[in-house]
């Protein structure tokens, strides 16, 4: 009787084992159609986000599709878990609101990243950390500093516009003056006022020119590659610079000029053949500095100049007698393709040497007075010879005839025609000093 009892209730033991496991899949399987509907991930994440057998009474081993189990206790609330995510916030210093949206999710709004989304304080920080990383990264493309900015497009972009050698030494040159200064950060960190004030900081104020026109040119490309929303050198008023006027050497300037230098051994051929050059051709500083030997046809009498001040400068001049005779004499000297190897700075400081009141541009004045008031040739082609873009420019600015002879400019009771017949004069005497010297 006993045996029979026991194996009864065994019976209905293993009976009840099979009801509540076919309850348990049944349950599983409502967990998962509701969690499919919801969009949730597995039935346990629904049943964790919507409080199903929260009741400590309902924990219990439910059996997934895979046959694993899955368990299933106290979830949090969600004031708990917003709680969290404040606390959160505050170790990590991030400043913002937390709230619950109506669709059961939490939002973590911030200024900076925007709003994050979210179940749990995990979820929420994965989705902080890598929202974090996508921001730095994106700051970092965009964070360049000036001097990185000018390496990688500014110059690269005026070397393929072919500037001139010398155009992009100068503006190497002016570049490597602004960082000398510790004016360096990121190109969208730039104010107007500060660049005012550090163009202000430049004593010479052609050198503030020159620095302002740079910024400008470089923000302008930053502006084009869309690296910056605005120019910050826009609002700034143009850095006015006091002109100071060239003037031409009177003939007995010219004839101390040459005879000082012809005569002092210190200088090279080369160094005294530069400045007998320039003042036979008119030719810029850096224009005379650059002509080649390939420059030079000596068969068609013509002697081309690479213009280094404004586009279209590049012109073709004669070849006189007197220009054939000297680059042929200083061709003997010279090491390389160019005539004058000289530096540009020795080139000006050295006219300095003889003549304080002179600047070796000077000569250039000197070169356009005496072709226009001595040699009588027609203004448009002194304008030509010397790279000008107007007439208007050699007239106004290149021609000084009351300084080559002011005694004799002044003399009432001469014609023009005498008085132009004692500057030739005074003008083959210099021309004989240069004869004898090449000779």
């Amino acid at each position: 009787m006993d045996n029979f009892i026991d194996s009864q209730l065994d019976g209905i033991e293993i009976s009840l084992q099979k009801i509540f496991q076919e309850n348990q899949m049944i349950a599983m399987r409502l967990i998962a159609i509701r969690g499919f509907r919801a969009g949730q991930n597995s039935s346990a994440e629904y049943n964790y986000q919507n409080n199903m057998y929260s009741n400590p009474a309902c924990q219990c081993n439910l059996i997934n599709s895979n046959g694993y189990q899955e368990v299933f206790s106290q979830p949090k609330t969600i004031n708990e878990i917003i709680e969290e995510v404040k606390e959160m916030m505050i170790e990590l210093k991030i400043r913002g609101s937390v709230r619950e949206r109506p669709n059961g999710l939490i939002e973590l709004r911030t200024q900076a990243l925007g709003s994050i989304y979210g179940r749990t304080r995990e979820e929420i920080e994965q989705k902080l950390t890598e929202k974090i990383k996508e921001v730095a990264k994106e700051k970092k493309k965009t964070t360049i500093f000036l001097s990185e900015f000018y390496k990688e497009n500014y110059l690269p972009y005026k070397k393929n516009q072919s500037r001139s050698e010398n155009t992009i030494n100068g503006i190497e040159s002016n570049f490597k003056y602004i960082m000398s200064q510790g004016f360096d950060k990121s190109i969208t960190a730039y104010k107007p006022k500060e660049i005012e004030d550090f163009l202000y900081s430049v004593k010479e104020t052609r050198k503030r020119q020159v620095l302002q026109g740079l910024f400008n040119n470089i923000f302008n490309r930053a502006l084009a590659l869309g690296m910056i929303k605005s120019n910050p050198c826009t609002p700034i008023d143009k850095m006015q610079h006091e002109i100071k006027v060239g003037k031409a050497f009177s003939f007995t300037e010219m004839q101390d000029f040459f005879n000082g230098i012809i005569n002092d051994n210190t200088l090279t051929p080369v160094e005294k053949g530069y400045y007998i050059f320039v003042w036979l051709t008119g030719t810029r500083r850096n224009e005379a500095l650059d002509v080649k030997l390939e420059d030079v046809d000596f068969e068609n009498k013509v002697l081309t100049i690479h213009g280094t001040k404004t586009d279209g400068a590049d012109r073709d001049i004669p070849l006189t007698p007197l220009v054939e005779k000297l680059l042929k004499s200083v061709s003997k000297t010279i090491d390389g393709n160019k005539f004058f190897s000289i530096t540009s700075n020795r080139a000006s400081n050295l006219c300095h040497k003889y003549f304080k009141k002179h600047k070796l541009h000077d000569l250039r004045h000197t070169f356009g007075t005496i072709q226009i008031c001595v040699e009588k040739i027609n203004a448009k082609t002194v304008s030509i010879w010397m790279g000008h873009s107007t007439v208007d420019t050699t007239l106004r600015i290149y021609t000084h005839p009351e300084l080559l002879d002011k005694g004799t400019f002044l003399r009432g009771d001469l014609t023009e025609d005498e008085k132009n017949h004692v500057y030739k004069l005074k003008y083959a005497e210099i021309l004989s000093i240069i004869e004898a010297y090449l000779s």
